[in-house]
């Protein structure tokens, strides 16, 4: 009896060795978040979180464009085109300067980059410092161990590999391109207007308020690395919302905060040789044109390709302080401009 039970578990142990050995192969061999290889199958590019590793890990570029979902419908391919260079994007999604710190770090650590792009939103610059929410270290590290997390993954088995196997002969030639685009929204200024919540006017945030979160992201998330890299150039720059954004953040009283955490950028960063910045959040041309958001925020990939060769012929670049407060009054004036007619519609 005693030999029949060891038998019995010796055959079992065996049949879940077995098991966990053919689920680990599975994801190994079609690997959908391309943790192992850059696949030949198109992945589902639709969770940044658990893509972005295997981007920034398997893919062939010297040139990285960061930043929150305002990056999500730029074009490597333009980027390539007009600074030379072979890109990937890796958007976050809601994020803060942390993640975006997060992600460079460990770029750089793979990879000589000749240039960083970096969309940065006065928004996530006031978020917190230690922010590591939607950061899957099990696939950013080098550890083997922890892959067990990736192998051993029942969604990554039985959802994950089972879609993408579906792709199977999909072409991949502008996948670079194609991941992370909005294929379900109306760019129209209609849409812009339905996403204003119209509200009292709040009494103006002192400018100085949590500006030592902004300090603390800068010198902690993007200048380490401005001096590390001396050879990468760094290309800053900030948005361009629409001015619908800029009205609602008025009315809320938290746009002189932000203003100053813009400020707080060219303090901090202009001295650098290896680094631009740029304010597009200004550019009165894109941000009063509606016709180009799906909301108050999100431009059109139209605006993200304009936005390159923007750059890449040094319009809008930002040489001192005083520029970059200049593009805040110019929003301050738009803003007036704005709610003079919104708000007498």
């Amino acid at each position: 009896m005693l030999r029949t039970a060891r038998r019995w578990t010796v055959f079992t142990l065996s049949l879940v060795v077995l098991a966990a050995l053919l689920c680990a192969l599975a994801v190994y061999i079609v690997d959908p978040f391309e943790h192992y290889r850059e696949s030949s199958i198109l992945p589902l590019y639709d969770q940044e979180s658990y893509n972005n590793p295997g981007i920034a890990r398997s893919y062939d570029y010297d040139a990285v464009i960061l930043g929150t979902s305002m990056v999500e419908m730029s074009h490597p391919s333009v980027i390539d085109e007009v600074f030379g260079v072979r890109s990937v994007k890796l958007p976050m999604r809601g994020s803060h300067t942390a993640q975006m710190g997060w992600q460079l770090s460990h770029v750089l650590e793979k990879k000589e980059l000749k240039m960083a792009i970096l969309a940065v939103d006065a928004y996530s610059l006031m978020g917190p410092p230690d922010d590591d929410e939607e950061i899957v270290d099990y696939l950013w590290n080098d550890d083997p161990f922890d892959d067990v997390n990736y192998l051993l993954n029942r969604d990554v088995l039985l959802v994950r590999i089972p879609k993408m196997l579906k792709n199977i002969g999909k072409p991949l030639e502008t996948k670079r391109d194609d991941m992370y685009q909005w294929t379900d929204v109306t760019f129209a200024a209609q849409s812009v207007y339905d996403t204003i919540s119209v509200m009292r006017q709040q009494e103006m945030t002192d400018p100085e308020y949590r500006i030592e979160r902004s300090t603390e992201n800068i010198e902690r998330h993007i200048l380490p690395y401005v001096k590390a890299h001396p050879e990468t150039e760094f290309y800053i720059y900030m948005p361009p919302y629409s001015v619908a954004y800029w009205y609602q953040f008025t009315r809320g009283g938290l746009s002189e905060q932000q203003f100053r955490s813009r400020a707080l950028v060219c303090e901090k960063l202009l001295e650098y040789p290896n680094v631009k910045i740029f304010d597009f959040s200004s550019r009165e041309e894109w941000i009063t044109n509606l016709d180009h958001y799906f909301d108050y925020s999100h431009h059109s990939g139209e605006v993200s390709d304009a936005i390159m060769r923007a750059m890449a012929a040094g319009e809008c670049r930002v040489h001192s302080v005083e520029d970059m407060w200049a593009g805040s009054e110019r929003i301050r004036q738009m803003v007036d401009a704005f709610a003079a007619e919104y708000e007498g519609r």
